[in-house]
């Protein structure tokens, strides 16, 4: 979900040179899967709402299984899981209602698996934390009552296959949703804050949600059921407390805590599965829990690492492998003029659209552009607009805007340049297609 993209190729270079050994696809296009053939990389690949609500019958989901899948998995990629759907029962805001149909196309999928002979790839949908009820304990944790049904239709289904329940954490959302110290977030050890739930204490928010699961599972007849992080990380701008700073700080401690294979108060001694969100900022995915959600990548847009992070588990103060191959954009950049005898209400009105149709989110509530003058805020619209266009002369057009060679960045905030997007080098394939 961003104007500019990597050429898949690159990915792959990018998640080998790092020893990456597994990664999500939310959109499996052709021209991304045919980059992981023979790779060893394992897939998850997604099926989406949008085409889901379109799928009637059993054939349907096998010509698609047939065509993303086996096809593929005969040409040496390695898939690990189909994920039916994307958190179905979330009270998200732009999720106008709950996804109907979620087991019916679970079992679809399962089926056209299997008609394919392709028994080791599990199906499953992926949830978002808040299926789980407000809980100040662990041991209290439920499924909220108004899911509970479909729910447990869900665990029945995926327990007969033994697929794993996939839970997506925004550890930055839910401490500030429940109120914790923010502190509690990480594993240093470094917040006041604790929860005693019986014999058990807990010194840090992924233990307590966890746990909350774990116990939710086990009061739905499930409690040895196989759990896999499906998302989880830090953002680095868009909202108080994200930065890169506390990115590599919260990175640093998840993964010298999965290093040590100790498990959570309820699960000791677990090896715990889990897939770090992002590998790239997103400057077009919807913002319904905060402008952060843009800002999730370990990696800038054009393939440049933000913070130090080993992906080996070794805890090395490294930063990773830089993308090779990308293609910066000139050293353009559009802005406003700063005249004071334009109409401000028009102004206004051109700095609004550029917003919209482009990314403000760095101006969130402790982000890294808040604290710029209107001038400069102007000029940052006008360049996003600009930047994430391809560098489109039509795109500065503005009122008050100018080009300029002179980088207007300031200490805390980045104008930046984007790379040239892969639907160019790749011959206008375009690879953001959704299915």
């Amino acid at each position: 979900m961003a104007t500019q993209k990597l050429v898949p190729s690159m990915v792959v270079d990018l998640l080998l040179q790092n020893g990456i050994s597994e990664l999500r696809l939310f959109q499996p296009s052709f021209h991304v899967l045919d980059a992981f053939a023979d790779t060893n990389i394992g897939l998850i690949v997604t099926l989406q709402e949008n085409y889901l609500k379109n799928v009637f019958e059993q054939k349907q989901m096998d010509d698609y299984i047939h065509e993303r899948v086996k096809v593929y998995s005969e040409k040496g990629v390695k898939f690990r899981y189909v994920y039916v759907g994307n958190e179905p029962f979330t009270k998200s805001l732009y999720m106008k209602k709950q996804f109907n149909g979620t087991i019916r196309f679970l079992n679809m999928t399962r089926v056209a698996l299997d008609k394919f002979n392709l028994p080791d790839i599990k199906a499953t949908t992926p949830h978002f934390t808040d299926v789980l009820t407000n809980v100040s304990k662990p041991s209290e944790g439920d499924f909220r009552e108004d899911i509970k049904g479909k729910m447990l239709g869900f665990l029945d289904s995926i327990n007969k296959t033994g697929a794993p329940f996939i839970i997506h954490m925004f550890p930055i959302y839910t401490v500030y949703r429940y109120g914790f110290d923010v502190d509690f977030a990480f594993f240093d050890n470094k917040s006041k804050f604790k929860i005693v739930d019986g014999n058990n204490t807990y010194t840090n928010l992924f233990t307590f949600i966890y746990d909350t699961l774990v116990s939710a599972l086990a009061k739905a007849g499930y409690g040895d059921m196989e759990i896999v992080v499906g998302q989880i990380g830090w953002p680095t701008d868009g909202y108080v407390s994200a930065s890169e700073q506390n990115a590599e700080r919260f990175h640093r401690g998840l993964l010298k805590y999965i290093a040590k294979k100790e498990g959570t108060p309820l699960r000791p001694n677990r090896d715990i599965d889990m897939y770090l969100l992002g590998l790239t900022d997103e400057n077009m995915v919807v913002t319904d829990y905060g402008p952060y959600q843009r800002h999730w990548g370990i990696y800038k847009h054009d393939g440049v690492p933000k913070y130090k992070i080993d992906f080996t588990l070794q805890d090395r103060d490294v930063k990773p492998s830089i993308a090779k191959g990308t293609v910066r954009m000139p050293n353009r950049w559009c802005v406003f003029d700063g005249k004071t005898d334009h109409n401000e209400t028009l102004v206004l009105q051109d700095y609004d659209f550029a917003c919209e149709k482009s990314d403000c989110t760095a101006f969130g509530s402790g982000a890294t552009c808040d604290h710029l003058s209107f001038t400069e805020k102007v000029s940052y619209a006008y360049n996003m607009l600009y930047q994430m266009g391809n560098q489109d002369m039509r795109k500065c057009k503005l009122l008050g805007a100018k080009m300029t060679t002179n980088n207007p960045s300031t200490p805390d905030c980045d104008f930046p340049i984007e790379i040239l997007t892969a639907e160019v080098v790749d011959g206008g394939s375009g690879l953001t297609k959704k299915y």
